[in-house]
């Protein structure tokens, strides 16, 4: 079992107009590209990421609902990290560091 956790430095999202919602989130890190990620239906099972050579990052699937959260987590949560874990059958998500507990944490 091995893993790698990489820190985002940017990203960008786009929505389709074809599909009518959410295209892709890309997030990306010193090295390029940490993780392409697309979006299913919330009625829909999230399929299996395909994880890049070398733990460098995956393509994965979230749930359409997630998407905002996500947005919001890389808009206002520092530092956010890309884990790729390639223990049966593989994973991948996306965190935040530790943060300290209660409101107002920058005061």
């Amino acid at each position: 079992m091995a893993f790698k956790v990489h820190v985002v430095r940017s990203y960008n999202y786009s929505f389709d107009a074809r599909a009518g919602g959410p295209g892709r989130l890309q997030l990306w890190g010193e090295a390029g590209k940490l993780a392409e990620i697309s979006f299913v239906e919330d009625s829909a099972s999230v399929p299996a990421p395909s994880l890049y050579p070398n733990l460098a990052g995956a393509n994965a699937y979230f749930k359409r609902s997630a998407m905002l959260p996500l947005i919001d987590m890389l808009r206002n949560e520092g530092p956010v990290s890309v884990t790729v874990n390639d223990q049966a059958p593989g994973f991948m998500f996306v965190h935040t560091g530790i943060e300290p507990a209660g409101e107002n944490e920058n005061q």
